[in-house]
């Protein structure tokens, strides 16, 4: 957990003054702190994971864009739900200060836990409203969990995101005005290179397996953020695995470009 942003480590002693108190974030919010181990076949190779409610293998990550940003203060938080593969991720954050705000503003961890279910504001808070009822026939619980906010707004100066779903919606608007290339998980390629010149596009289909000659072929002279889009849609895919030789080729490709921490943790998914 050393890469974590002084934002996330700053909530990170929280919780350690947390617990001094008889409390914590996972008793308060429903969140604990996790590390890569809880990679999944569905993480992006370029998220690191932080922290994880602790069911169904859900976390969340940072988006390094392949090493790209390297402040991490400023990378987007991304959840990963791999139970619901294919539409297993969701942008939650445009920064760890927001992502902090999320926390404090998104009651039961609504949009955490659905995303792929809620549709509009309406129903968000519909289900809000549902859960609140559940939590006044726990007085304990809501007990708990209104200390630790409170404490949490006094220590993180969090702020009151007043409409989380629209905000969620803003965080996809503003990461869609960063990529040169879409992508079929939602999360696209930012541009790592200047250049005005088409991106070509390799396209890939869940239904189809990769003609190892042609990716290799494509490879050879696609720019750097083609080559990426093409990562990011075989993975969604479910095409990289150890099956295929197709993973080998990924991994030796991202050592290419410098990219080692994503081979690493492309290698470590060997189940």
């Amino acid at each position: 957990m050393d890469f974590l942003p002084p934002t996330l480590k700053k909530l990170k002693a929280f919780d350690e003054l947390l617990h001094k108190e008889g409390f914590s974030l996972d008793e308060g919010i429903g969140l604990q702190w996790a590390d890569s181990s809880i990679a999944y076949d569905q993480t992006p190779y370029d998220v690191l994971p932080f922290m994880s409610p602790g069911v169904d293998g859900i976390h969340v990550g940072l988006l390094t864009d392949f090493g790209k940003v390297t402040d991490l203060e400023e990378a987007f938080v991304v959840c990963v739900h791999p139970m619901e593969a294919p539409d297993s991720l969701k942008l939650l954050a445009r920064n760890s200060k927001e992502f902090v705000d999320f926390l404090y503003s998104d009651r039961h961890l609504m949009m955490l836990y659905n995303f792929m279910m809620i549709e509009s504001a309406e129903q968000y808070q519909a289900m809000v409203d549902e859960s609140d009822k559940n939590y006044e026939e726990s007085p304990e619980l809501a007990e708990a969990r209104n200390q630790v906010l409170t404490m949490m707004k006094e220590y993180m100066g969090c702020e009151r995101i007043e409409n989380v779903y629209d905000y969620v919606e803003d965080v996809a608007a503003s990461r869609r005005r960063q990529i040169v290339l879409p992508t079929n998980d939602g999360i696209g390629v930012a541009l790592l290179n200047k250049t005005d010149a088409d991106l070509p596009i390799y396209k890939v289909s869940e239904d189809d397996d990769i003609n190892l000659d042609e990716a290799k072929a494509f490879f050879a002279s696609a720019p750097l953020e083609s080559k990426l889009a093409f990562i990011r849609d075989a993975q969604y895919a479910n095409l990289i695995d150890n099956q295929t030789p197709l993973k080998g080729f990924i991994m030796s490709e991202l050592k290419k470009m410098g990219m080692d921490g994503e081979v690493e943790r492309l290698k470590s998914l060997d189940w």
